[in-house]
């Protein structure tokens, strides 16, 4: 997902119930919490806990805003380096463009840059993007073609779970009237797409009511099955929604 994102900052609390491999001080090793283990890097082992924590905290909404029913155990691995991160995940998923923070490879694999690492922005920043893949997850449980199929979708159910809302009325291209088009946004070099995914999401919940995200993820994106509408009038309507809500 994209690295400078705008992201709402989640608290950071003290764990409990987690338990960790002995691991000397300073050193990276094994942490595991009631739903995640984590791979975690030398930077991340002081506050490892807190890390699963928060992400804990936002287990049981994320599973039940999208109807998922339960999830598989999830493991989660940092890493210090982007390259080895990259090397780690490139049988499943190809190359990994240098401005992403992390990526999933399955509903039960999450992989990312550390939280800790300055070159990647503020740690609650971070905590967000774990949300964020997270809730990949979660829509990859509820329906294992969802991945990027449609991308527009698959982008906006995980911004807006992790609350990674942006003020569009600070983009140029916004104001201009010149949104992406949903076509332009499946390409994976198109960035503009966490600009407008927490918006996208917000128009189907204020509309559609909460539930429609997990009927969309089901139907694969059919806007016109689950919402009564076709993809272009859709598009039509979310614009007038955001050109309203952000009043630009």
């Amino acid at each position: 997902m994209k690295r400078l994102l705008a992201a709402a900052a989640l608290a950071v609390v003290a764990a409990c119930g987690g338990t960790t491999a002995p691991t000397p001080p300073g050193a990276g090793g094994t942490y595991s919490s009631p739903h995640f283990t984590f791979n975690y890097t030398a930077l991340d082992a002081g506050n490892i806990a807190a890390t699963a924590a928060a992400l804990e905290r936002e287990y049981d909404r994320i599973v039940a805003d999208l109807r998922a029913g339960s999830m598989p155990p999830v493991t989660v691995t940092f890493y210090g380096d982007h390259g080895a991160m990259e090397a780690a995940t490139r049988a499943a998923a190809g190359a990994v463009p240098a401005w992403a923070a992390g990526l999933i490879t399955s509903a039960t694999q999450i992989h990312l840059m550390s939280p800790n690492l300055p070159s990647w922005g503020p740690y609650e920043r971070m905590l967000s993007h774990l949300v964020h893949e997270f809730a990949h997850c979660v829509s990859m449980k509820v329906n294992p073609r969802i991945a990027n199929n449609p991308r527009w979708l698959w982008e906006s159910v995980a911004i807006y779970e992790a609350g990674q809302a942006v003020d569009l009325s600070r983009l140029d291209y916004m104001r201009a009237s010149n949104p992406p088009s949903f076509e332009s946004l499946a390409g994976l070099e198109q960035t503009r797409m966490y600009d407008v995914g927490y918006s996208i999401a917000e128009f189907i919940v204020a509309r559609w009511g909460a539930g429609a995200l997990a009927d969309l993820i089901v139907a694969g994106g059919d806007t016109a099955g689950v919402l009564g509408i076709g993809l272009a009038d859709f598009e039509r309507e979310w614009f007038a929604f955001a050109r309203q809500r952000y009043n630009f």
